[in-house]
């Protein structure tokens, strides 16, 4: 019975999603200008945009935001390619220390096209078992249970986060060091081998043990019943151990690293699921200056290699760079279903000081990698694939598919500066004072996500084939990649990600800072045509996308509480479709619901709200740049219902999360019903708003960007505490579609 009642669920969802699409997707595909990103398909005219036919081969949808308002850096993501097609995605972001303190737990299981919190306190936004942390975090997934893996860290010790719903709750295993209480973690990360040929679930929590601040020891924690809480102490890198005198790198110790004043950064563990089951982490080393705090060249990159379920560890040397600096910031690395590892990380091409003094932050920064076929014991010479001037790029992260086939991902600059330079001069040199004769200006640089492709590296040669995948700029100026150290910009943190799905397509969040108040959003983007890491494998998933004719549709039945708790389909909750049009100065909304909004409505499906919110969120070129909404408003703590537009530059009471902050107010009609109505939504109706672009402090021309249907359910005022950008309420999403955008005829800075 529940088999067909799965069924017939699906029928109606996918039906309701054919009424209100297109029946013809084809036609032209276009991309917004000069990236691989997705405008529109099966379109008859552009719907007022420019744009350009498909020359590319990899093409990514516009980016979505894993939260329409949490903040969130440094995101990793993980895929369940072994769940039979199912992909579905995790990603996390860490909100930081203290107050609060915890990260964000996002998944998606729609291919990446929309993001949920999971079950989370409404006010907060944190999943309800989580323990404290917010330092760092990662995720992994488990290839045999599909069980999901959320490690967040407090400062002293951690918490790994497990899930066997999907990530929907979690119970945590406090101590996921498996060392003794207080002990001084930096940057944890996880991997799961769940295929081992001895029946072992091994889960992986590495890490760089600060206790002895002097002499650091790269860490491993290790579970053998599949990350079980209390088991976290199965290997024999403990409490006992980790300060045991260092033995040279080819001797085998308990932890990957001992005692080691010379390591830097060590970044993810990495197992080899198809071939060895050997363990892998990629670290640093630099002359240890001030030990456990400053450092200097000569600079080596380094692996630990375990062959035996992390009960030993040996390690060797992937390259000698001298001078160059490659702490910008983690060394990443991935193995293919050969055995061949890859190992990429971000150099410095100056010296290692200038004329003032300094730290090897020098000169601009190129993105490498090296391969190994011998299972780590020797390397090819490192390849340097942004070799050409005039372009920084920094955070690279690599996935590999079958032997010699990867994908990877990073950050480019428009300019040959040194993320780390906070100013220049007139003529665009690094200056290191802002007040001096040299008239310090900030940096210019403008960044963007590039993604890059081979199906040959395993050979000496950078081949490797890059596009941009970001509609608009992530990041305007400084990145400082010193860490903890930062004295500047470090609001995109420290790393970007991807992982790629049962197709072999790749899956890639990141950071962006592209707004009014600097707050750190994390966007996603997936690959839906072009060349999988997997022999034989096609990525077609272009014409089964939502976006057609400049709009987006979305399915029947997916609306959430604002606990994160599944409603199906409550009443005027339910988003079905979002378009956006311009007339001149004039935007106007059209936002399809399965009922008329109101603020009964939001509180009969919103678990304690006053009222909701219906619209739309988007990027554009502004003065300054933002996230924007247009949307109508129905809570009677603010007074009548009225359509309003504005910024997502508000700030909770919490501290947690952007709110809407009005600028000024819209004009709506009333929601005019669908005929004929999609199956599942009898009542569906489509309600317009219009508002000034200018008003909002949009640029003339400008594009809008990501462009998201929400609804959301609102919980007290949205006016702000005078004098401040702090709201008296919060907001939580019910329901979002897929984002969509619409190229503009300015430039985008």
């Amino acid at each position: 019975m529940r088999k067909i009642t799965l069924l017939l669920a699906a029928v109606v969802v996918a039906a309701a999603t054919a009424t209100l699409a297109r029946a013809d997707a084809s036609g032209p595909l276009e991309l917004v200008d000069g990236t691989a990103v997705l405008l529109d398909q099966g379109g008859g005219g552009n719907g007022g945009n420019t744009s350009s036919t498909s020359n590319y081969t990899n093409i990514f949808t516009p980016s979505a935001y894993l939260d329409y308002h949490r903040f969130g850096g440094e995101p990793s993501v993980v895929v369940d390619r072994f769940a039979g097609g199912n992909d579905a995605a995790y990603s996390c972001g860490p909100l930081g220390v203290g107050y609060p303190g915890f990260s964000y737990f996002f998944r998606s299981n729609d291919l990446g096209a929309t993001w949920r919190l999971p079950t989370h306190d409404p006010i907060f936004g944190r999943a309800v078992v989580e323990e404290q942390g917010g330092g760092d975090c990662h995720v992994a997934v488990g290839q045999t249970t599909h069980r999901v893996f959320f490690v967040d860290l407090s400062g002293p010790d951690e918490t790994i986060n497990v899930s066997d719903d999907g990530g929907q709750t979690f119970v945590s295993a406090p101590l996921g060091s498996g060392l003794s209480p207080g002990t001084i973690d930096d940057r944890p990360w996880l991997a799961v081998d769940e295929l081992r040929p001895d029946g072992t679930k091994k889960v992986y929590d590495s890490f760089i043990d600060y206790t002895d601040i002097a002499n650091p020891t790269l860490a491993v924690a290790i579970s053998n019943e599949d990350g079980t809480p209390g088991t976290y102490g199965d290997g024999p890198c403990n409490a006992a151990t980790v300060n045991v005198p260092p033995a040279s790198d080819a001797t085998p110790t308990a932890c990957p690293d001992p005692f080691d004043k010379m390591l830097q950064v060590a970044g993810p563990t990495v197992v080899d699921l198809y071939r060895t089951h050997n363990v892998y982490i990629p670290f640093i080393r630099g002359t240890s200056i001030i030990p456990g705090l400053t450092a200097g060249p000569p600079w080596s990159l380094w692996i630990a290699r375990s062959s035996d379920g992390g009960n030993t560890w040996t390690r060797s040397q992937v390259a000698v760079l001298g001078d160059h600096n490659p702490s910008n910031i983690f060394p990443e690395m991935t193995v293919d279903k050969g055995g061949n590892l890859y190992f990429t990380w971000s150099q410095s091409q100056g010296p290692i000081e200038d004329t003032s003094g300094g730290s090897g932050f020098f000169g601009e920064q190129d993105v490498y990698y090296a391969f190994s076929t011998t299972l780590g014991a020797t390397w090819s010479k490192p390849i340097d694939l942004t070799n050409e001037s005039g372009d920084s790029a920094v955070f690279p992260w690599m996935v590999a598919g079958d032997p010699g086939q990867v994908d990877l991902v990073y950050y480019r600059a428009n300019t040959g500066l040194n993320s780390n330079v906070a100013f220049v001069d007139a003529n665009g040199n690094p200056c290191s004072d802002p007040n001096s004769e040299c008239g310090g200006r900030p940096n210019t640089s403008v960044w963007n996500v590039y993604f890059s492709q081979s199906q040959n590296a395993l050979n000496t040669g950078p081949n490797f084939k890059s596009v941009q995948i970001t509609d608009h700029p992530n990041h305007l100026g400084q990145i400082c990649t010193l860490g903890l150290a930062c004295s500047g910009d470090r609001s995109l943190a420290d790393f970007i990600s991807v992982d790629v799905d049962h197709l072999g397509a790749a899956n890639v969040v990141w950071t962006d800072t592209n707004n009014s108040t600097g707050d750190g959003r994390i966007k996603f983007a997936r690959q839906i045509a072009g060349n999988s890491v997997f022999t034989g494998q096609n990525i077609s998933l272009q014409s089964t996308w939502p976006i057609h004719d400049h709009s987006v549709t979305d399915p029947v039945g997916d609306v959430t509480d604002a606990a994160g708790l599944p409603e199906g389909s409550c009443a005027g909750m339910d988003v079905l479709k979002a378009a956006t049009s311009r007339s001149g100065d004039l935007l106007t909304l059209a936002l399809t619901l399965n009922a008329p909004p109101s603020s009964t409505a939001a509180i009969a499906c919103g678990a304690g709200a006053t009222g909701g919110l219906w619209g739309a969120e988007f990027w554009a070129s502004g003065t300054p740049n933002d996230n924007f909404y247009i949307a109508y408003k129905d809570n009677p703590p603010d007074g009548a219902a009225s359509a309003e537009a504005g910024r997502l530059s508000g700030l909770s009471p919490t501290l947690t999360s952007n709110e809407f902050k009005m600028v000024e107010l819209a004009t709506a009609t009333p929601c005019i019903a669908v005929t004929p109505a999609p199956l599942g939504a009898p009542t569906a109706c489509t309600i317009s708003i219009t508002a000034s672009l200018t008003g909002l402090g949009i640029k003339p021309g400008a594009g809008l960007y990501s462009v998201t249907g929400l609804s959301t359910y609102l919980f007290g005022s949205g006016m702000a505490i005078p004098d401040t950008r702090v709201a008296l309420g919060v907001s939580n999403q019910a329901d979002s579609t897929a984002a969509l955008d619409q190229n503009g005829t300015g430039t985008t800075p």
